[in-house]
C-alpha cells in the first residue's frame, strides 16, 4: 500500500475515533429527559446559618467574589457609610455639649437682665407714685 492511503486512512480512523469519543462524553453530561419534573436540583432556599462574625465575613467574601467589581463597590460604600456615621456622631455630640455649655452661659445672663429689667420696674412705679403725689 502506498503512503498516501495509508495516511489518509490512519486520519480517519482518529477522526472517527474522536468522534465515538466525544458523542459518549457529551451523552455522558447530557441531562436526563424531563430534568426540571424531578427533584434534582437542590432547594433554591438554602437553609440560613446562625449569624456571628464568621458567616458575616463569609457572606462579604461570597459578595465580593459573586458580584465582582460591584460587590467589592458595595462593601467600600458600606464601610464608608459606617464611618461617616461614627464620624457623624461624634461631632453631634460634640455640639450638643457646646449647646449645653452656651445655653447654661445664656440663663445665668438671663436671669440678671431680668433682675435688672425688675428693678428698673420698680424705679418707674415709683417715680410715678412720686409724680401722682406732686399732681395732687
Amino acid at each position: 500500500m502506498s503512503s498516501k492511503i495509508i495516511n489518509g486512512l490512519l486520519i480517519f480512523v482518529l477522526t472517527l475515533l474522536a468522534g465515538i469519543y466525544f458523542f459518549f462524553a457529551m451523552e455522558l453530561n447530557a441531562e436526563p429527559p424531563n430534568y426540571d419534573q424531578y427533584n434534582y436540583r437542590s432547594s433554591p432556599h438554602p437553609v440560613e446559618e446562625k449569624s456571628n462574625v464568621n458567616t458575616a465575613l463569609d457572606d462579604v467574601i461570597n459578595l465580593i467574589l459573586k458580584q465582582g467589581f460591584a460587590g467589592a463597590i458595595i462593601v467600600c460604600l458600606g464601610v464608608w457609610t459606617f464611618r461617616t456615621d461614627k464620624m457623624n456622631r461624634a461631632i453631634q455630640k460634640e455640639n450638643f455639649d457646646k449647646f449645653v455649655a452656651i445655653s447654661g452661659e445664656c440663663s445665668g445672663h438671663m436671669a440678671s437682665v431680668s433682675a435688672r429689667l425688675e428693678n428698673i420696674e420698680r424705679e418707674i412705679e415709683q417715680t410715678k407714685q412720686l409724680e401722682m403725689m406732686k399732681r395732687s
